[in-house]
């Protein structure tokens, strides 16, 4: 049963506490990849609004331009200007805003390509695959309330702890 709490609390924390899951479907390159991300343990609602905000902005900020464009057709001259300043607005904003967190967010990638006859498997796929199977059935329990969120978390972290961590790439120092 879903009350008007759990819907809104959905809308708020979005569809997982944890960090996100993304699936890319197989492509014309034969191609298809799942990806787990989890953010750092005690990660709180606003942290996590934003880690969200700034993983959306590159569709919703051009999408948002565009709006800004298009609304602007009776003054073009300031129309492109101004979308392209507010696409990069978001970028400065969101950035500045979650530059401590995304360092720490760790994750996964399983690639697979389907092209020769059989799935080539690239990747900890057994990793993957049970990080995401203890972060969703703990987080159900969490949400139903048969589970502590003190004892979500530990296992979060165990989970979180478990997964590679990303190697800075070369000349970028983490925040």
């Amino acid at each position: 049963m879903t009350t008007a709490t759990s819907v809104r609390d959905r809308l708020i924390e979005g569809p997982h506490l944890w960090g996100r899951y993304t699936i890319r479907p197989v492509g014309r390159t034969m191609w298809t990849s799942r990806t787990l991300v989890v953010f750092p343990p005690g990660t709180n609602t606003s942290e996590r609004l934003l880690l969200r905000a700034w993983h959306v902005w590159p569709a919703v900020g051009a999408f948002t331009a565009l709006v800004v464009v298009v609304l602007a057709v009776s003054v073009p001259a300031a129309g492109m200007p101004v979308g392209l300043a507010l696409y990069a607005a978001g970028f400065v904003v969101l950035g500045r805003a979650t530059k401590r967190l995304r360092p720490l967010e760790r994750s996964i990638t399983v690639t697979t390509f389907l092209g020769n006859g059989r799935p080539e498997v690239h990747g900890d796929e057994r990793l993957l695959a049970g990080s995401l199977d203890a972060l969703s059935i703990l987080e159900r329990a969490v949400r139903a309330h048969r589970l502590a969120p003190v004892d979500f978390e530990l296992i979060w972290a165990d989970v979180w702890a478990a997964l590679p961590e990303d190697r800075p790439r070369a000349g970028v120092t983490p925040c």
